[in-house]
């Protein structure tokens, strides 16, 4: 097999080869359908996917996960003989319709992951149980909404998709197209920040020689203080409604969700900002909800929501989806897609988005952004004790000051923590800016570890101790080939890269 390694400019124009073929190879795969009806074939098919992927926290120390989670997805009989007891005790767990969704997701997988495994096609390893294909759909969950976002404005024929068709068609465009198209945004990037860099093209595909991975290890995109990371807030006196635990998904849950942000990040006004009138336009959409999950109107009636709830026209613009391009998509927030004269949506879509906005308006206050700092170094300190580490107490020896200091086999580790907002959507929308902001963060990285290392004789001396490293934690993912940098959003390598670094 002859592999041609391609370097610098030729690297980058293979690159771009690359992301027309597969933006044109979406854009035709599409285009054949109706876009009406597979949206609502994708719509069903893709909540089928999120209640699937949610039922591990649904489960969650009952036996049923266990038993469904083992389920082979790649051993037809074997599937098809267990798949009536699952079927069972899915229907009395939950709702009819509920299990009826999940059992149906279950026989799409069966099917996509059995024609994977016989072509030999790569994701096939990753689709052996249910187990494992939950995992699988959650590090594609990104591309699974752009095409949702991306086919009503592509899609222009009249092929009707039949609905247990959807994962069968759009998993191998996603394979075969869509990751390519990230992964090649990426590699521009990376071809601008890396000398080195390599492309290594053969027959089979593409091999870059550096990778970026901007999630983290449940494929979550970084914010400065996550929900979970409020320990401090008193919870006790919020008063929510109760679920039905027969759903994976209701309305009820996305109001809790909505009272949950308010409460969590009450301290920095959030309610007094733009997001107050968010949650109170979210909250005049739930008599609009359908089957405890779709929500449904008429552009008129959207605007006439808007302007009763007064929202300002930057919140109005960033509620619906642009436009059709596919990498755009892949980056939006943007709850609503326009579907002829409708826009459509999801109670889970409206509180992805209010989650985002939150963050919008927090990055504006200044009171917050100094108090997520100290969460974040909090969070690293609990990341490091669950691996193993002695976190100290030390903050300030004389007139020096330090964020987490720990100590693991007589080794001291000293570790900056920065929490300097990232803006990762600019990678596909304005890629020279976002090398440059990356040049920027690396070096004042690596300054902060010169400081340090300049002054470790404090520690040493403070502690006792004769070894010290020092290490910065970055919130927001960088890319460097320092290997005393680490983005929190692999905060789990801590201890591997520590010891070895």
């Amino acid at each position: 097999m002859t592999v041609q390694r391609l370097t610098g400019a030729a690297a980058q124009t293979e690159a771009m080869r690359v992301l027309a073929h597969s933006r044109a190879n979406i854009e035709e795969s599409l285009a054949r359908f109706e876009p009406r009806s597979t949206f609502d074939v994708w719509f069903a098919t893709f909540r089928g996917i999120e209640e699937l992927i949610n039922l591990p926290g649904e489960l969650q120390g009952e036996l049923l996960l266990e038993k469904i989670q083992r389920l082979s997805l790649q051993d037809g009989d074997s599937f098809l003989l267990a798949l009536p007891s699952v079927k069972s005790d899915l229907e009395s767990r939950f709702s009819r319709l509920v299990a009826e969704r999940l059992v149906r997701t279950l026989v799409q997988l069966s099917g996509i992951a059995i024609s994977f495994a016989y072509q030999e096609f790569p994701p096939a390893q990753q689709m052996a149980t249910v187990g494992m294909a939950i995992g699988y759909l959650q590090s594609r969950r990104r591309h699974l909404l752009a095409l949702l976002h991306t086919i009503p404005g592509v899609c222009q024929g009249t092929q009707r998709m039949h609905e247990l068709n959807g994962l069968n068609h759009f998993l191998y465009l996603i394979e075969t197209s869509c990751l390519g198209m990230t992964s090649m945004h990426h590699n521009l990037m990376l071809a601008r920040v890396y000398p080195d860099f390599a492309l290594d093209v053969n027959e089979v595909g593409i091999l870059a020689s550096h990778d970026f991975k901007p999630l983290d290890s449940l494929f979550l995109e970084p914010e400065r203080t996550a929900i979970t990371e409020m320990i401090d807030v008193d919870f006790s006196g919020l008063q929510l409604a109760r679920l039905n635990r027969r759903l994976i998904f209701s309305k009820v849950e996305l109001k809790n969700n909505l009272a949950l942000i308010a409460a969590a990040y009450a301290e920095f006004n959030l309610h007094e900002t733009t997001y107050g009138q968010l949650t109170t336009f979210i909250c005049s959409l739930l008599p609009l909800v359908v089957d405890e999950y779709f929500v449904r109107m008429t552009v008129k009636r959207f605007d006439e929501l808007c302007s009763e709830q007064k929202l300002p026209d930057a919140l109005r613009k960033a509620l619906i989806v642009e436009g059709v391009d596919y990498v755009d998509n892949t980056s939006t927030y943007a709850p609503f897609t326009r579907v002829g004269d409708d826009l459509v949506t999801s109670i889970t879509l409206l509180s992805r988005f209010a989650n985002h906005w939150k963050n919008v308006c927090l990055n504006r206050v200044r009171r917050y952004q100094i108090r997520s700092g100290f969460i974040f170094e909090n969070s690293v300190k609990a990341a490091l004790r669950a691996q193993g580490f002695d976190v100290t107490e030390i903050k300030r020896v004389g007139r020096a000051e330090f964020d987490v200091v720990a100590t693991l086999e007589g080794v001291i580790y000293n570790v900056q923590c920065k929490n300097n907002l990232v803006d990762l959507n600019r990678i596909e929308a304005d890629v020279q800016k976002f090398v440059r902001y990356n040049r920027y963060l690396e070096l004042i990285y690596r300054k902060a570890i010169e400081k340090e290392r300049a002054r470790e004789q404090m520690l040493l001396g403070q502690l006792g101790l004769t070894t010290i490293k020092h290490f910065v934690v970055s919130r927001y993912p960088v890319v460097t080939q320092n290997p005393h940098v680490l983005a929190f959003g692999q905060i789990s390598r801590f201890r591997t890269v520590a010891v070895d670094a």
